[in-house]
This record gives C-alpha cells, sequence and structure tokens, in this order.
C-alpha cells in the first residue's frame, strides 16, 4: 500500500494572525511613505535632504516588512511543493536585500554629501550588525 504521510494542519487561527501581520505591515508602510511625504518633503536620489529619506523607507519595506514575509512564506504555502516554496522564499529574501541595499547606498551618499562622518551613532552600528546578521544567513546555510 502506498500511503504518502499526511501534513500537519495550520495552526488554528493562523490565517487571522498572517492577515493582521500582513495589515499591519502595509499600514506601517503607509504611515512611514506618508510621514515622509507630508513632513520630510518626499524622496529624490539628485538631492542631498530628499535623498536620506529613502533610507527609512528602505529600511521598513525590506529589513521588515519583506524579511517577514520570508520567513511566513514556510508556515503560509506548508501545502505547497517544498521547492516552489523555497524559490519564493529565496525570491521575497532577494528582493529584501537588493531594498535594504538601496537604503544603505542612500544614507551613506548622504553622509557624503554633507560631509558627515560615517558610523558616528549606535543606531548606525547597530543597523550594520543587523545587516551584517542577515547577510551572513544566506551564506552560512
Amino acid at each position: 500500500m502506498d500511503e504518502t504521510p499526511a501534513r500537519p494542519a495550520s495552526p488554528i487561527g493562523l490565517t487571522y494572525v498572517v492577515a493582521a501581520s500582513q495589515i499591519l505591515g502595509l499600514a506601517v508602510i503607509t504611515v512611514m511613505a506618508a510621514w515622509i511625504g507630508q513632513y520630510r518633503g518626499g524622496v529624490a536620489w539628485d538631492s542631498s535632504q530628499l535623498l536620506f529619506n529613502v533610507h527609512p523607507l528602505c529600511m521598513v519595506i525590506g529589513m521588515v516588512f519583506l524579511q517577514g514575509d520570508a520567513l511566513l512564506v514556510y508556515r503560509v504555502f506548508r501545502n505547497e511543493s517544498k521547492q516552489s516554496t523555497k524559490i519564493l522564499h529565496g525570491l521575497i529574501h532577494f528582493f529584501a536585500l537588493i531594498i535594504a541595499l538601496v537604503g544603505l547606498i542612500a544614507v551613506f551618499q548622504h553622509h557624503k554629501n554633507q560631509g558627515f562622518p560615517d558610523m558616528y551613532s549606535l543606531h548606525s552600528w547597530c543597523g550594520i550588525i543587523a545587516f551584517g546578521f542577515y547577510l551572513a544567513q544566506g551564506y552560512l546555510q
């Protein structure tokens, strides 16, 4: 008799928790974008002040929202094939990495344009360490 092992059922309430996390994440991105647009003047790569505004927006999208979504892929799509789940997981992490790199480049370029030193605060050191750990996870697997 050819029996395939049954997949475990989804935890109770997982759909609601995932939906709430997506709504909350999109709300955070929307509020961040509105704050940058309304109170900080928007974003622009050719203006030094507006270039800095790229940093918080990209970090929230890449390092918070998309990384969280990449981790949720294995729970949400637990009944899909492992290969397709891994591809989706990798793609989301790739986009998170690219967006976060844009945010890092923006802040370093802003510091260069303004003549500020790089890595002068605890925030910058913690951010680089967190980004370094994120990169290391991809290479140490």
